[in-house]
């Protein structure tokens, strides 16, 4: 549904030129370049996204900056997308009764991710506490207070 032109794009890029700050620096001018153009791409493309479009544009175009940046953990984000993709077989118990079988399905996958190693230790030896979370009326609001959160990426 959104289609941008090349010329939308030379345009932005040549506004980008002229409104940059200048440096005799090459590194320093193509850094203020690439901000300036960053900035400027931002908010000409939401100002022509409809409301509920703005905020996946924004999730999409940090992930493609942090993957241009080398520090987008593959894993983690197609993890992110699909959930983890089950193989069949069976699933050890579920540690309680208001988790469905999904979710500790993908609780369990989730632990094979590198950055969440031991993380289904950590949510079995302590469920009562996942489960305030669970039953959170804002879970986003809910502050983790294990010290095994503090490792995780921003991501």
């Amino acid at each position: 549904m959104y289609q941008y032109s090349l010329g939308f794009f030379i345009n932005l890029f040549i506004a980008a030129i002229g409104n940059s700050q200048a440096s005799e620096d090459l590194q320093e001018r193509l850094g203020f370049l690439n901000a300036e153009f960053l900035i400027s791409l931002y908010r000409n493309i939401c100002r022509s996204l409809f409301e509920k479009d703005k905020l996946i544009f924004s999730f999409l175009l940090t992930c493609k900056l942090n993957e241009m940046q080398g520090t987008l953990d593959y894993q983690e984000f197609r993890f992110f997308l699909t959930g983890g993709i089950a193989v069949g077989g069976e699933l050890p118990p579920i540690p309680g009764e208001w988790l469905s079988e999904k979710s500790w399905g993908e609780i369990l996958r989730l632990g094979d991710l590198s950055a969440f190693k031991g993380f289904v230790k950590n949510f079995t030896e302590k469920i009562d506490k996942y489960q305030i979370l669970y039953d959170h009326v804002s879970p986003h609001e809910y502050v983790l207070q294990e010290e095994y959160y503090q490792k995780l990426s921003l991501f």
